[in-house]
């Protein structure tokens, strides 16, 4: 897919060990590969920053979950949009939502 044609943007920045993945646009399936291909071993935890998500599928919801229980991935700071998909689907009955990056690297409940 070219960039252009992407309705998600993804940076990522790796800090002491962990890998802080901030997305923004719409999160979607191939916004859940695409992440799913950043978390690559040279991280010890992973961090998605979800604070410019404008638009969460139920493809990407479902990615998330996938990533968060399976390689760990921490989901900090959810847009209200974010928020409401999940209150919908009960996925924060199974997730953590970390209220921001810092909280989300520690660990914090």
């Amino acid at each position: 897919m070219s960039e252009a044609a992407r309705s998600y943007r993804l940076t990522q920045e790796t800090r002491d060990g962990t890998l802080v993945v901030r997305a923004g646009g719409k999160f979607d399936r191939d916004a859940g590969l695409a992440v799913e291909d950043l978390l690559g071993p040279d991280a010890t935890r992973y961090v998605i920053n979800l604070s410019q998500v404008e638009y969460i599928s139920s493809s990407g919801i479902a990615y998330l979950v996938k990533l968060a229980s399976s390689r760990g991935l921490r989901l900090a700071a959810p847009a209200e949009c974010v928020r409401h998909a999940f209150g919908l689907a009960g996925i924060e009955r199974i997730l953590t939502l970390h209220p921001d990056e810092a909280s989300a690297e520690r660990g914090d409940d």
